[in-house]
């Protein structure tokens, strides 16, 4: 994603289809009550969840007690968020241009970071959000994430005629080294940190990579010479049918990045 729109501009023009990712796509939020566990929510506690997709977290935030609110880039993710939980409060925005009343307590955010390409602009915003001792609590895709599938999946497009030059970049995956970095630059200091493969099965059988692409790669098969985005889907799983395919379902060789940043009282205003 060559632009800074958001991270739903990766995706085809109409967004998300917020209703298939909750149906097929719920383990991401599940796998992410881990992060709320170091997140750690506290009553009366002003939490912003930084692109809420379906909102499953916002509510767990806010059912420990604290004042949670959920943003999202996608107005389908937003709409379905308080069709779900209608005692928690959601709107529409976007993480690279963050606008929040007062200061907050912690910012939490899972499976979004790496959508949103202007990173510096992301951390910027949540620095300023922040009070002094105030929490950025993270999980997000980093270094190799799902290399196995991106490879040939850029592969595939070459050879439908679109050079890796002309192909999107929808997603930003750091090492620890190059958001520590960042982080630190805009006054956040890191206290904790892990960075871990994580084989993730998908939901779907014998279709689940398909679904896969066609729910987070919508970039590059929007990418494909017209009428051949299935020839594109159909390719990349011939080539990682052997590595990521045991015989009854896909799974993808996710690796995360998980930290916990803390604003420091001298980073107040440092990159605001």
């Amino acid at each position: 994603m060559p632009t800074t729109r958001g991270y739903a501009a990766g995706m085809a023009e109409a967004g998300w289809d917020a209703e298939r990712y909750a149906e097929a796509f719920s383990f991401i939020p599940e796998r992410g009550r881990e992060l709320v566990a170091w997140l750690d929510p506290r009553p009366g506690e002003r939490i912003l969840d930084l692109g809420c997709g379906t909102g499953a977290l916002t509510a767990a935030i806010a059912a420990a007690g604290a004042q949670a609110e959920g943003v999202d880039q996608d107005a389908a993710m937003i709409a379905l968020a308080r069709r779900e939980h209608p005692g928690v409060p959601f709107r529409q925005a976007d993480g690279q241009r963050l606008r929040v009343a007062g200061p907050l307590d912690a910012v939490f955010s899972n499976a979004a970071l790496h959508w949103m390409p202007d990173q510096d602009a992301v951390i910027s915003g949540v620095a300023a959000a922040l009070r002094p001792g105030g929490r950025f609590v993270v999980e997000m895709g980093g270094r190799r994430n799902v290399a196995a599938i991106v490879a040939p999946l850029r592969a595939a497009l070459e050879r439908e005629g679109v050079p890796v030059a002309r192909q999107p970049h929808p997603w930003v995956f750091p090492s620890p080294a190059e958001q520590a970095a960042r982080l630190e630059a805009h006054g956040l200091e890191l206290r904790r940190l892990s960075a871990f493969d994580r084989a993730t099965p998908l939901e779907g059988g014998e279709h689940g990579m398909r679904d896969w692409l066609r729910m987070f790669a919508g970039a590059f098969l929007a990418a494909a010479p017209a009428g051949r985005a299935e020839a594109l889907i159909a390719a990349v799983e011939d080539a990682t049918r052997p590595q990521l395919f045991d015989g009854e379902r896909w799974v993808a060789d996710y690796v995360r990045l998980r930290f916990v940043a803390v604003r420091v009282a001298s980073g107040a205003g440092a990159g605001a």
